[in-house]
């Protein structure tokens, strides 16, 4: 059964079936997850779930509608597990006020618990990983004009900045 014309949920177009309907074609319209192929294989099945409950817990951290965000494979970071290795979470949260987005990679000193909010080198340009957040207030204070930036130690590693970065401690 899809749909049912007599709820109160149909005639006000706010209730649970229009709103997962409105879920799904945006997750399908963004390439999520992999969306389409999430009951493929329980490995897809699994995927599919853990990136559901990431984007809940970040909305939760960060005082936002889930729908705000989306995780998908992290096309640059690939992670070591039992059975080879997994591309990466790459998490975008968008502001539903503005549509400003940020990007963010789970931390893995505290997995589900902070996130790596990534950011433009200001030397090269590169996106690295530059301050860990766990919640609203820890992405404020990075974006406070007033703070001073102290950067993380994951920005400091060579490899994910440009060729003769200034940033980078040499040794």
């Amino acid at each position: 059964m899809h749909s049912n014309h007599n709820t109160p949920a149909h005639r006000s177009g706010l209730g649970l079936a229009e709103r997962a309907v409105r879920a799904a074609q945006d997750v399908r319209a963004k390439g999520a997850g992999d969306f389409q192929q999430r009951h493929d294989t329980p490995e897809r099945w699994n995927r599919w779930a853990r990136r559901a409950r990431v984007a809940r817990t970040v909305a939760v951290a960060l005082q936002l509608p889930v729908d705000s965000v989306t995780v998908a494979d992290d096309p640059d970071r690939q992670y070591p597990t039992r059975g080879g290795n997994v591309p990466g979470d790459l998490i975008t949260v968008s502001d539903p006020a503005t549509g400003q987005e940020w990007r963010l990679l789970t931390d893995f000193t505290s997995p589900g618990e902070s996130w790596l909010v990534l950011d433009r080198c200001p030397e090269c340009g590169t996106e690295v990983p530059v301050v860990r957040i766990a919640c609203l207030a820890d992405l404020g204070d990075y974006l406070a004009p007033e703070t001073d930036l102290v950067l993380d130690d994951e920005a400091g590693d060579p490899s994910v900045h440009g060729a003769g970065c200034a940033l980078v401690p040499s040794h």
